[in-house]
């Protein structure tokens, strides 16, 4: 499924090769923490999580046991790895979280939690990232709550398809890590603004950053 986008920006199509990314790479420090702070609160009911980009699903392999996992991603290498653990209950859709067909694929599910590491560092514009968080808060339950981290909201990055050599995957698709936008640093300050517009509570434990509804 192709993505499709509210805005006229640049988008690099990753639906029709096996992109590798992030699948066999360590976890990052800021998903750590999310995962920490959620295994902290101790809910006593079994949520329904959505983590935009599963990486190598240590998100999964951690919150699984007690919650169920829906994922979203751009890289088939991570799709793949992640139907690697045969459990039905761990679904994941290409889909980029800025674009339209996330609103088509997330049209009726209610999550008590997302996951979004670094919300605003790979948007393109800010048309499509208020789109994206509207969309967001629109798949929240009564009660939810969506988690990032201070450290990714601090950093700019963008995605360019690139292709790849080694000796495991021979001539392979890659996605390639540049800099992207200063403007997509999400300062608290903007943080603040889109928790008054969608009508969420802001909260900080420690690094993390939480938007509840």
């Amino acid at each position: 499924m192709k993505s499709n986008y509210i805005c006229n920006c640049k988008h690099y199509d990753f639906f029709n090769k096996n992109f590798l990314y992030w699948e066999n790479r360590v976890v990052t420090s800021d998903e750590e923490s999310i995962i920490k702070y959620i295994e902290k609160k101790n809910f006593k009911k079994k949520l329904k999580i959505l983590h935009i980009g599963i990486g190598n699903s240590y998100a999964y392999e951690k919150l699984c046991l007690n919650h169920t996992i829906t994922g979203i991603t751009l890289s088939k290498g991570e799709i793949k790895k992640a139907h690697s653990y045969n459990d039905e209950n761990y679904i994941v859709y290409y889909c980029d979280k800025i674009s339209i067909n996330f609103r088509e694929i997330f049209s009726k599910p209610k999550f008590d939690i997302i996951i979004d590491n670094n919300l605003k560092s790979y948007s393109c514009c800010q048309k499509s990232f208020e789109y994206m968080f509207e969309n967001f808060v629109n798949v929240l339950d009564k009660d939810g709550i969506i988690i990032s981290n201070k450290n990714g909201m601090n950093w700019v990055k963008k995605l360019k398809p690139k292709i790849s050599f080694n000796l495991k995957n021979f001539f392979h698709y890659k996605m390639r890590e540049v800099d992207g936008n200063i403007k997509n640093i999400f300062s608290m300050d903007e943080a603040i603004k889109m928790s008054n517009k969608f009508s969420l509570k802001l909260s900080l434990d420690n690094d993390v950053v939480i938007f509840s509804k």
